[in-house]
């Protein structure tokens, strides 16, 4: 709906409810716009699904009117203005730009409009982020091909450098990048640099590095590989490279190393003068071209002949299948009637099979049993290219299939790589299980805190009691964690919980709290509740038993059964003050059975003698839960 102010309203009658107008606002990706130029462009209506699609809630864009315009990109906001002051009434045009949503990322808005009247512009938008990150990436990966081209085929080093630099610096949207050579007597210069604007000016090449910005350099590409720092004013560097740094305009930068024959000879840094968040297909295919300028200049190490020789080489089938028979992938060949033809790659190993050993059967004959494989062999043939999981016994391959046309561009077959994948698969599975494992622990953590502070409020007299208990419980689950971490949630000692649960009261004489008897390994699912109950027998210790005078101990035995399914703990107090009979059952004993029978599924006994408490505990060490 528009605002009346603005522009009438359609009416119920014509937009109702469950009209097709109102399931497109409220169900599709789109939203529907007005804006009035007022000093500048101002939002004059907004549909409520706004607040989905640019990240701004709705009622703010028509609260705050130029709040719209103020949150696009500062690159964007000039050519936006451009483009609604020439939006006339006769042609529909989609104006494209970033736009800041309240957690200050951006995302690519298209907005389709047009002039409705003098005054009024009316549009819908929608995010097309998705798209634009496609786009650049086909860009990407089209301006990395044609610079590793460049270096192949051109004969000029220097001008081929130049031209692989101008066209994955113009894709990858950087404001400079420069080629840096490290010579072997330590001295490193820039050798080559592209620049987007010339409003800089060009260095007066080469320039030579300081000693410490050189080393800087070396060091991190020999550790890192490659070196990416989205903001410089945010990254830590030693003072001689942070001087250096300031009297550049860099804000972010990005170096890629380059390797020949082995050694690192240079590297690539493409820069940006504002903070710049890489991507990793950035990263990927700056590695990727950087690595073909290598294998270049490797090449024009050696004479030209015989580069044109080994170039003649790779080009026949005889080294063809030299290489493919090195490759740690499966290359495939299939004929238009399902037969292979080419068979070859390390890969194959992994399968049990050996090069050329299916050549001249049929695919579908061998692979009769997995009809997603010959799904994708039918899709490829009739002319799509196709990209699937394989499952063969226990092995994952990721297999891609592409049409191989003839001149007359009719399909004679196809060509495939396969890769194993086994290992990433059984680790992304293992993931899985972790999470889920983790998800679990989670939430049953959150149920215990939760029940302890329940039962630390029933019998609290103060807030300062309540806290002084609960911070002890949750002091004793803090325990029992550190203590399983360390066997990473397999099991905990017996004697490593109580001396860990028990550290706060072992003050004074050492002999006061006494430890006897076998250690006892608990299983993972029992050292939680058990650092409760010692927590809880200490802390009682501490306030009415023995722990309460100077002459009071305990003695603590740890046992396990003669068939080693039963774990025994013995607590007993001696020394303390006399206990009367008419004891008050609190929380805190309620605790001690419920972790005791419930939790733990085993026993307890407690006799409050008039020499002391004597707590008996025998836990089942084979309890499933």
């Amino acid at each position: 709906m528009y605002c009346r102010s603005v522009v009438s309203s359609p009416s119920t009658e014509k937009f109702p409810n469950d009209s097709p107008e109102a399931f497109a606002l409220e169900e599709l990706s789109i939203g529907v716009q007005c804006l009035e130029y007022k000093n500048d462009w101002c939002t004059t209506y907004i549909s409520e699904n706004a607040s989905v699609i640019l990240g701004v809630q709705s009622t703010n864009l028509t609260e705050m009117p130029e709040l719209w315009i103020g949150r696009i990109h500062p690159a964007d906001v000039d050519a936006v203005r451009g483009a609604l002051k020439t939006t006339n009434e006769s042609n529909e045009k989609f104006i494209s730009f970033r736009f800041r949503d309240s957690n200050d990322s951006y995302r690519w808005i298209g907005l389709r409009c047009r002039l409705r009247d003098s005054s009024l512009i009316v549009g819908v938008f929608s995010d097309i982020t998705h798209r634009r990150i496609l786009e650049y990436t086909d860009r990407m990966h089209f301006a990395g091909r044609n610079s590793l081209r460049l270096l192949l085929e051109s004969s000029e080093l220097n001008n081929s450098i130049d031209g692989f630099l101008d066209l994955l610096g113009n894709a990858m949207l950087a404001d400079r990048a420069k080629l840096v050579r490290i010579r072997k007597d330590g001295r490193s210069f820039i050798t080559h640099e592209w620049v987007r604007l010339n409003t800089e000016g060009n260095l007066e090449l080469p320039v030579q590095l300081s000693e410490e910005f050189a080393g800087w350099w070396q060091t991190k590409l020999d550790t890192l590989g490659i070196v990416s720092i989205t903001d410089i004013h945010k990254e830590k560097f030693p003072n001689a490279i942070q001087e250096e740094l300031k009297e550049s305009s860099i804000g972010a930068f990005m170096g890629v190393p380059a390797f020949i024959n082995g050694v690192l000879e240079g590297f690539v840094s493409f820069e940006t003068t504002g903070k710049r968040t890489w991507l990793p297909l950035e990263i990927e295919e700056a590695k990727h071209v950087v690595e073909g300028y290598s294998r270049s200049v490797e090449r024009r190490i050696e004479d030209r002949k015989q580069i044109a020789e080994e170039f003649h080489l790779r080009r026949s089938e005889e080294q063809y299948r030299l290489l493919t028979a090195h490759s740690p992938v499966i290359l495939f060949g299939i004929n238009s009637e399902g037969i292979f033809t080419l068979s070859e790659g390390l890969g194959l190993e992994s399968m049990g099979a050996g090069a050329g050993d299916v050549v001249g059967k049929s695919v579908y004959q061998i692979y009769r049993n997995y009809p997603d494989i010959l799904e994708q062999v039918n899709t490829a043939l009739a002319g799509t290219e196709s990209h699937g999981l394989t499952h063969i016994g226990e092995k994952c391959f990721e297999v891609w299939f592409t049409p191989v046309r003839d001149e007359e561009k009719i399909v004679i077959g196809l060509s495939g790589v396969a890769v194993d994948i086994t290992i990433r698969n059984k680790l992304e599975q293992q993931q899985t299980i972790m999470m889920s494992e983790l998800d679990h622990r989670v939430k049953n953590n959150i149920a215990a805190v939760m029940s302890l502070v329940g039962l630390s409020r029933q019998d609290a007299q103060s807030t300062d009691e309540f806290t002084e208990t609960l911070n002890g419980r949750l002091h004793a689950l803090s325990v029992a964690h550190s203590t399983l971490a360390k066997s990473h949630w397999n099991g905990a000692w017996m004697k490593d919980i109580l001396i860990l649960t028990l550290q706060p009261y072992m003050i004074g004489p050492s002999e006061r709290i006494h430890f006897e008897g076998h250690d006892v390994e608990l299983p993972g699912m029992l050292a939680r509740p058990m650092c409760m109950v010692i927590h809880e027998l200490a802390t009682n210790a501490a306030k009415h038993g023995a722990l309460t005078v100077e002459n009071g101990s305990i003695v603590i035995t740890t046992s396990l059964s003669h068939d080693k399914n039963t774990a025994h703990l013995s607590w007993k107090e001696c020394g303390g003050p006399p206990i009367t009979s008419d004891i008050k059952q609190g929380t805190g004993t309620s605790l001690l059975e419920g972790l005791v029978g419930h939790e733990m599924h085993g026993s307890i006994e407690m006799d409050y003698s008039i020499d002391g408490l004597v707590c008996e505990i025998d836990l089942p060490l084979d309890t499933k839960t």
